[in-house]
């Protein structure tokens, strides 16, 4: 499953117009035709043009606000969304703003860890983790927003274990070298006897869930298909179709996984997975109960993050050419 997120610029079209409706739709369209061109500066122009004619403008605030992001300005980006979101009343809108917000917040993350300031990098994550939340309050249906808060808070948790252990590492005073040798040996020597023993019992494991085939399966040895949708539970990493993976819901140790109602079904195949009447995928409580992600997989993303900038930039302007409202998907 990919990594994605969503920049979104906005056309709005009214039936009616007064004179100051009018000069701010001809600001937006004179900024969206500059953006197309890649003329940053001039579309920032544009859209401050718009916003001063009505402040309260949507679309004028929302299109600066990505084009700010494209010209990496992204604190003044960020200062537009956080407008929107303390202004903005639909539902619709104001996820998809929380959802920007998030993304952008990700980006600053990056730019922050990159730099090795460790302390303000993993505030402004958490400030990201809450943007993906208030998005998801406002548009629970959807899976980008949960899947982008499993990403982001699943990395957050990482980084807070990674800084507290060398926070204690430093707080440790030097033992003595030769022991220090010594006891890594044995922990080396004792890793590898489970490693061995591991490899010995590894189970087959189809579509790489972490959950093993004979769990997935009937007893018997019959295949199962929980959702219906003609892929065998063995071979679908979301075995009841509610948009969140299956090496997620099945919990930290997925040969026995969770079953949070204790119903007898577990919640890798359980579309209400708490019984509380609200479906798993329309509610936020099933997402902050996720496995912790290796030292590999959060090396892995943020390399992700790095790596796939260019490419979401190239999409972004190419989706500018469609209609009036446009998505991108973008890999971190």
């Amino acid at each position: 499953m990919k990594y994605r997120t969503i920049f979104t610029v906005i056309v709005l079209i009214f039936t009616t117009f007064n004179s100051f409706a009018q000069a701010e739709l001809s600001y937006i369209r004179k900024g969206n035709k500059a953006y197309d061109a890649s003329q940053f500066a001039e579309a920032e122009k544009h859209y401050k043009h718009a916003l001063a004619k009505d402040s309260t403008s949507y679309a004028a605030q929302y299109n600066l606000a990505n084009t700010l992001y494209r010209k990496k300005e992204y604190d003044k980006a960020e200062e537009y969304f956080v407008k929107i979101t303390e202004n903005q009343t639909n539902t619709k809108l104001l996820a998809d703003a929380w959802y920007n917000l998030g993304n952008l917040r990700m980006k600053q993350t990056e730019e922050l860890l990159a730099g090795k300031d460790t302390e303000n990098g993993l505030k402004k994550l958490e400030t990201a983790v809450e943007a993906f939340k208030q998005s998801m309050r406002n548009n629970p249906t959807d899976k980008d927003v949960k899947f982008n808060y499993f990403i982001a808070n699943e990395l957050l948790k990482k980084l807070n274990s990674q800084n507290q252990n060398n926070q204690n590492d430093q707080s440790k005073n030097g033992d003595d070298d030769k022991n220090q040798d010594k006891n890594e040996d044995k922990k080396d020597d004792k890793n590898q006897d489970k490693n061995n023993e591991g490899d010995k019992n590894q189970k087959k494991d189809s579509d790489g869930d972490g959950i093993p085939d004979e769990t997935e399966n009937e007893k018997g040895g019959k295949p199962r298909d929980s959702d219906n949708d003609k892929t065998q539970d063995y071979k679908d990493q979301d075995s009841d179709n509610d948009g969140i993976p299956d090496s997620y819901e099945a919990g930290q140790n997925p040969e026995q996984p969770k079953d949070t109602d204790k119903d007898g079904k577990p919640d890798y195949r359980d579309t209400d997975s708490d019984n509380d009447g609200t479906p798993d995928n329309e509610d936020p409580d099933t997402l902050p109960k996720a496995i912790m992600m290796s030292d590999e997989a959060a090396k892995q993303l943020l390399n992700i993050i790095r790596q796939n900038d260019k490419q979401t930039q190239d999409k972004l302007k190419k989706d500018q050419k469609n209609a009036t409202r446009t998505k991108l998907e973008k890999d971190w």
